[in-house]
């Protein structure tokens, strides 16, 4: 066949198109790397990493720009799970030391576009189903605003997280009737995952209508979390709602579940068609998370054109979905930071290496340098050897000696405790610097916060630490439950460590550089522990630190407490306490507290093992917020301290303000957001049916130890430590004659 001029360009054309097309078809697709949920994810927070191929480990950027490789605990699984240090961090996926995949993190934009990175100052929301208009707040068209919130709404259980941990860092988990099918497609892990998440710290709106039924069967495990027997549907009055919201709108009537009225706090109070009093609205303590449920489907057709729903779920949710509309006196604080977490990392990071010389040290130091070099000058130079002129060698030559002499005794020293533990060790080679002595050296301030509920018998802790060495090193670190940790536990779970803190206004770092190719790259595996105790472990290898600099590591544990049941009496009528109180701990308590709702019983300064109090009557009974803000009453009027935010001496009460913020009054007392460590605000568990004990202990329950790649056995630097332990007790009605 022959083809004109005019026919061969365009067969020529044919051609290249067929070829592209084979091509195309005989080349693998890329497989696609997804980061955190439906692309979001927060910086400092657990961040789940999914990959159609395995992979082994993972490769990014922590806060201060030093590489870290964060090795999987489940190479076949398509999750991995990383913290990730600075936005537009690099990602580098690897299989056997072998690159399968490398990009970078989104960086910040608008999540309700594509994948970005969620701001701290941003709320994120995840939403299974509907989000119900959650996902249209501030939104303008017209001026080109985006949303005011991160809301996630995943349509596939393929893309949600099979760890706890994938959820590190959201706010509010929404889940309604549309998400029935969602729900249904979980694997067993993905459950297990969102029940963690949500019992040891994080926050469920739940809607429980018409369509409750077809929702428990395809969760059954929500209706475990609730106090709900049967998911019984009753016929409710709207007017509840309506009176609720103040509007002119009317609803249909709507069906819901028949919520008990003796459990959780009752957020709205409404009635059945037959005239019987309901909640319509409850906010439920599951462990350390809450669950707000509403009987009432809102995603329905009824509530989505009823113009006051969004304001109502956001009057349900407190603080979540509320725009802030007020200025802090930020500006009038000389900090670099603006959050609770900054503070604490000033107040962490501050070691006394060198020794302190009073200011009469100092004056004597003076007077013997000017004594010598008045005799020394006059005596020795001119009267004896007649050469004034050597007053220019002598000077400079006692000035110099006795700066070397100083310097020499300023230098960091071991203490006593350490000579006598060196003396002891059997492990230290002669001529080599005992782990002991080095102790010294090599410093770690620490503060670690436990909780235990025994209504739910969830246990978790957290810890913070600040490791300082006085020369570059490479450190090994592991961070492993002590033997009085191991008394207050039936199961150990997972003790987990990864670097403290990242670049920005919460902190209080500035970010210039997201890469430090200085420091050499350091890893994190995972490990087993005893075969007695088994759970998973974590080990920081190759730890890199510049001289005379430091490095904050945090470290989160999960377990299973083991404690003697203890329930605490309220008295009918009053918001007090009665009967006798009994130490469950299996060591001392000191300058512990009783907490329930605003009232605080003062407890001895020791409250030791096994120690009772026949009647928490007897002890000193004081407002809770006016013990956390100091407040005193004067005759006439009240005074109470101010927050200093610029106050870094003094670690218990930064302690308590981490711990009860929001019962201080939050930002309105301390002028300091509570964003990274905002998990261990308890303030919403100080409910009618329960109470906390809380204390300080004296021996830590977890044990932080070092060692060099050229030593061989593992030391426990010195430094400061405050260990911090809250137990959640149930308090149940007193009986009466």
């Amino acid at each position: 066949m022959q083809l004109s001029g005019s026919q061969l360009p365009v067969f020529r054309l044919f051609i290249f198109l067929i070829s592209c097309l084979h091509v195309w078809e005989a080349s693998p697709v890329a497989a696609e790397v997804q980061v955190g949920i439906e692309g979001h994810y927060r910086l400092g927070h657990w961040t789940a990493i999914r990959y159609d191929q395995p992979f082994d480990a993972v490769e990014t950027r922590d806060g201060d720009g030093v590489e870290i490789r964060f090795e999987q605990l489940n190479p076949e699984s398509e999750w991995g799970y990383l913290v990730p240090g600075s936005e537009a961090a690099p990602l580098i996926l690897r299989r056997s030391d072998e690159a399968v995949e490398s990009t970078r993190f989104p960086t910040v934009g608008s999540p309700s576009r594509g994948p970005a990175m969620i701001p701290l100052k941003t709320p994120w929301i995840v939403a299974f189903g509907d989000p119900m208009g959650v996902d249209e707040i501030g939104y303008n068209e017209i001026l080109q605003r985006d949303a005011t919130f991160a809301v996630s709404k995943p349509k596939e259980p393929t893309r949600l997280p099979d760890s706890h941990r994938g959820y590190d860092g959201v706010d509010l988990l929404m889940i309604s009737g549309s998400s029935v099918d969602l729900l249904q497609g979980l694997q067993p892990e993905q459950k297990t995952a969102i029940q963690e998440w949500l019992t040891e710290g994080g926050r469920l709106f739940l809607t429980l209508g018409e369509s409750a039924p077809d929702l428990f069967q395809a969760a059954p495990w929500l209706l475990e979390l609730l106090p709900i027997e049967a998911a019984t549907i009753e016929s409710l009055d709207p007017s509840s709602f309506e009176t609720f919201m103040s509007s002119q709108s009317r609803l249909d009537p709507i069906r819901g579940v028949k919520l008990p009225l003796d459990k959780g706090q009752v957020l709205l109070m409404g009635r059945t068609s037959r005239r019987v009093g309901v909640p319509f609205a409850v906010e439920y303590n599951v462990g350390f998370g809450r669950i707000t449920a509403v009987a009432a489907d809102l995603d329905s057709e009824s509530f989505a054109q009823w113009p006051n729903r969004l304001e109502m779920i956001t009057r349900l949710t407190g603080s979540i979905l509320q725009e802030e509309s007020t200025v802090s006196n930020r500006t009038n604080r000389a900090t670099a930071y603006d959050d609770l977490a900054g503070q604490l990392r000033s107040t962490l990071d501050q070691f006394a290496v060198r020794r302190n010389f009073g200011f009469s040290i100092v004056s004597l130091i003076l007077m013997a340098l000017i004594a010598m070099l008045g005799p020394l000058d006059y005596l020795l130079v001119n009267r004896l050897f007649g050469r004034p002129l050597l007053g220019w060698i002598s000077f400079p030559i006692t000035t110099i000696g006795l700066s070397a002499i100083l310097v020499f005794q300023a230098r960091p020293v071991p203490t006593a405790q350490a000579i006598a533990e060196s003396a002891e060790s059997s492990t230290v080679s002669q001529g080599a610097l005992p782990s002991s002595v080095r102790s010294d050296i090599v410093r770690c301030n620490r503060i670690e916060f436990f909780d235990l509920d025994t209504i739910q018998g969830i246990g978790r802790g957290f810890s913070a630490s600040f490791l300082y060495s006085q020369a570059a090193s490479r450190f090994d670190v592991h961070v492993d439950p002590t033997e009085s940790f191991m008394t207050i536990t039936d199961a150990m779970k997972e003790v987990v460590s990864t670097p403290f803190g990242y670049p920005g206004q919460s902190f209080g770092g500035i970010q210039i550089a997201i890469e430090d190719s200085r420091l050499p790259v350091y890893s994190l595996q995972y490990e087993k522990g005893p075969s007695a105790n088994p759970y998973t472990g974590t080990k920081l290898l190759g730890l890199p630190i510049a001289s005379r600099s430091s490095k904050g590591l945090s470290t989160w544990c999960r377990f299973q407490p083991s404690l003697p049941p203890t329930t605490m009496q309220h008295r009918p009528g009053s918001e007090l306490l009665q009967g006798e109180l009994v130490n469950p701990l299996p060591f001392d308590l000191l300058d512990g507290m009783l907490i329930y709702r605003n009232w605080a019983y003062l407890l001895p300064t020791r409250f030791p093992v096994g120690g009772r109090i026949g009647s928490v009557d007897s002890l000193r009974q004081k407002n809770f917020r006016w013990q956390l803000s100091r407040q005193r009453a004067l005759e006439n009027s009240s005074e109470s301290e101010a927050w200093d935010p610029t106050n870094t001496n003094s670690i218990e009460r930064v302690s308590e303000m981490l711990m009860f913020h929001e019962s201080v009054g939050g930002e309105r007392y301390t002028s300091l957001d509570h964003g990274p460590l905002q998990f261990l605000d308890l303030s919403h568990v100080l409910a009618d049916d329960r109470c906390i004990l809380i204390g300080r202990i004296k021996k830590p329950l977890t044990e932080f130890r070092v060692h060099e790649a050229d030593e061989v056995d593992y030391f426990a630097p010195d430094g400061d430590r405050l260990s911090m332990i809250r137990v959640v007790l149930p308090v149940v009605e007193a009986e009466t004659n």
